[in-house]
């Protein structure tokens, strides 16, 4: 799992990423609108989310929590508004918390963004695995964003890996490997926001990023050959759900999530002007001629309209 590019991408304004995006999107849900409150009220039912299994077939809910006197202890936001979603597994080995919700998703790039916050509410001992983001297809995990304990004997570290697969759709081996040191030694009730770029297409994961959202740098990593579900021939079948999980083999895992928000990137290409002039825009807003998706402007591919010299004397003879 080595990295190709990781950089960091200062971000100033704490909230300035969920706007844009959410305006953009094709799913955007900061649970605000929901109903929530202090104790917690189910997610299931509520903008369509369900039980993967159903209840009494190894889940429990996923529960709306307010910010405020939440039961649970979790702090706010910084980029959050005033509830958010919680699943606490209840440790019998054979339950854990799902949320899941239907997408529609086509080829293409899209890209995940969530915000996330683990904590640990039993006794020491945990265990693992504490919660993941992960995108479905049908009954099969298109791809895993999973969060763990970097030592479950002391819970009070928290690492954050990525399960996909290889080539040939073979799955990572779980718990993955975190894609680097910004991905480790995460802290327990402290909010970060996740970001995962596939490209459908390919069947591939072509970026992933972490940030924190009390500081407000993005660590980004470049991964080579993070394929889905299918490996690099893929299935045919595009994904068709997103998961919130929440559990362990013990009680107390709980994993909390705010500002889910699921973009598809508009294709671009060269828009040639009538001037001759060249830019980067989508087919939709190129007001001229569109040279196709992927296109550049370098080298132009714009002819320029040819314009004849003439003085202005030749010009005023023209309408006598």
């Amino acid at each position: 799992m080595k990295a190709t590019v990781r950089v960091l991408i200062s971000l100033l304004f704490v909230g300035a990423l969920a706007l844009p995006l959410a305006a953009l999107a094709q799913y955007s849900q900061d649970f605000d609108g929901l109903v929530g409150s202090p104790d917690g009220i189910s997610l299931t039912g509520q903008d369509d989310y369900y039980l993967p299994n159903g209840a009494g077939n190894g889940d429990t809910d996923f529960l709306v929590y307010t910010y405020t006197n939440n039961f649970l202890g979790i702090v706010q936001n910084p980029a959050g508004g005033t509830q958010f979603i919680a699943g606490t597994g209840p440790g019998d080995g054979t339950t854990y918390a799902r949320a899941q919700r239907n997408l529609a998703f086509s080829g293409g790039v899209w890209t995940l963004w969530y915000d996330f916050c683990g904590i640990f509410t039993g006794t020491a001992p945990a265990t693992n695995n504490l919660g993941s983001f992960s995108m479905r297809q049908g009954s099969n995990t298109v791809h895993i964003n999973l969060f763990t304990w970097v030592d479950p004997n002391v819970p009070t570290a928290i690492n954050d890996t990525y399960v996909p697969y290889d080539a040939g759709g073979t799955q990572f081996p779980i718990p993955g490997t975190p894609p680097g040191p910004e991905w480790t030694n995460l802290q327990p009730n402290h909010w970060y926001r996740c970001r995962t770029v596939i490209d459908l297409d390919q069947n591939l994961i072509t970026e992933v990023g972490i940030r924190d959202l009390s500081v407000g740098n993005e660590a980004v990593y470049v991964p080579t050959g993070w394929y889905l579900f299918g490996g690099a021939n893929g299935t045919g079948n595009l994904p068709d759900a997103i998961r919130f999980f929440g559990g362990g083999g013990g009680p107390g895992n709980t994993s909390a999530w705010d500002n889910a928000i699921v973009v598809q990137a508009v294709p671009m290409g060269a828009c040639c002007a009538a001037d001759g002039t060249c830019s980067m825009t989508t087919q939709a807003d190129c007001q001229g001629q569109y040279q196709g998706d992927g296109t550049d402007c370098d080298p132009d591919p714009c002819t320029p309209v040819p314009v004849k010299e003439s003085t202005w004397g030749s010009i005023k003879n023209l309408f006598h």
